[in-house]
């Protein structure tokens, strides 16, 4: 009985001893948290491992991240992952639902932007900028002649309608001599020639009828402007009169003098026929309406896709701009010594305990070989 109570007795004491040093050698990973001193000299295996090499420890542990875990390609990868695609293109798909639910203005986003009086600021700005412009343009441009400030396109769209213009102008001119307001016209005219030669007027004024003269003369004008020699020297003219324009330099049109004055009238009509109101104070939501569905259907995922192969193009100067490994190592030395602990002891408690129960079986098993070695010898 009493060897067995020897060998069970040295079975507990190595057991309690193994399961102790295991125990003790865990704690000493953490504790203590800073060095021992007894007399001036510090105790040995103060601090703790973990303490004591902390620096070091965050330093590889950021290493190990970017080197073995957080890679650019596997930064690619994931990024390039079809099924992440589709999780952000949902996502802000959702988002852009429930923002199309409600009804903001360009003026409430902006101001949650922190952009206060955004309409009359834009408004100012823009007035500021067309004034300065223009002004900038037409002193730039003052010895330019118009046909080199006139876009080609335009001037010869301009050149084709000549033609058309001389129609328009003969059409409205035998209109006006065909109507009794031309008639009337032209009676005055007659009036007047004949009262501004004195007697001579007064005298064939006995020989002419007046109201005759006029219809002969209201016949004879309209064949005389639709003749073909007519709109030939209309658009003659028409032609020369452009080609004179187009001569001419900006400076002769508008002088130095009015150009301030200019630029500030063209500046005023173009604010006034900016629709500001309509942009700043109809909600988003009226304007996005209409392209609800292609945007849900084929911008978002298109600007989705872009994005995140953006990113993963560049993945590799965005994780060295970053610096993982410094982010790590930061974040890391900015936990506590208690924090520490309690993660690590979060993460990898259950081996822990089996790493104390383990030295106690082996210290129990190392008791009972010593009893049984004791007994024998």
């Amino acid at each position: 009985m009493s060897v067995l109570f020897t060998i069970l007795l040295m079975a507990v004491i190595g057991g309690f001893i193994g399961a102790m040093t295991n125990y003790i050698a865990i704690r000493m990973l953490f504790r203590p948290y800073k060095a021992l001193y007894l007399f001036n000299k510090r105790v040995p295996f103060t601090p703790g491992l973990i303490p004591k090499r902390r620096d070091e420890l965050a330093e590889h542990i950021g290493k190990v991240v970017v080197s073995h875990l957080l890679t650019e390609d596997a930064i690619r990868a994931r990024l390039l992952e079809e099924n992440l695609q589709k999780e952000i293109t949902e996502t802000v798909a959702k988002m852009f639902h429930e923002k199309m639910q409600l009804e903001t203005t360009p003026n409430e986003l902006l101001h949650q932007l922190g952009y206060e009086n955004a309409e009359g600021r834009s408004i100012s700005w823009l007035e500021t900028v067309l004034e300065k412009e223009i002004n900038h343009f037409l002193t730039i441009k003052k010895t330019s002649q118009m046909n080199e400030l006139i876009p080609v396109m335009l001037e010869k769209e301009l050149e084709t309608k000549l033609p058309h213009v001389t129609e328009r102008i003969t059409s409205k001119l035998t209109l006006f001599i065909a109507s009794e307001e031309g008639k009337l016209q032209i009676k005055m005219m007659l009036q007047k020639f004949f009262e501004e030669h004195g007697k001579m007027g007064s005298m064939a004024r006995m020989f002419i009828n007046v109201e005759s003269f006029s219809e002969k003369i209201q016949q004879e004008g309209a064949k005389l402007i639709n003749q073909e020699d007519t709109k030939n020297l209309i658009n003659q003219l028409l032609t020369t009169e452009w080609k004179n324009f187009e001569a001419k330099e900006l400076q002769e049109l508008i002088p130095t003098e009015k150009q301030a004055h200019l630029a500030e009238q063209l500046t005023s009509e173009i604010i006034q026929a900016f629709p500001h109101d309509k942009i700043f104070n109809q909600p988003v939501q009226v304007i996005l309406r209409d392209h609800e569905v292609m945007i849900k259907s084929k911008i978002i995922p298109f600007a989705v896709e872009r994005m995140l192969d953006f990113v993963a193009t560049h993945s590799a100067d965005i994780v060295e701009r970053m610096d993982l490994a410094k982010l790590v190592e930061t974040q890391i030395a900015t936990f506590s010594l208690p924090e520490i602990e309690k993660l690590v002891v979060e993460i990898s408690g259950r081996e822990l305990k089996m790493i104390t129960y383990l030295g106690g079986i082996l210290g129990g098993f190392i008791g009972v070989i010593q009893g049984i070695l004791a007994i024998w010898i």
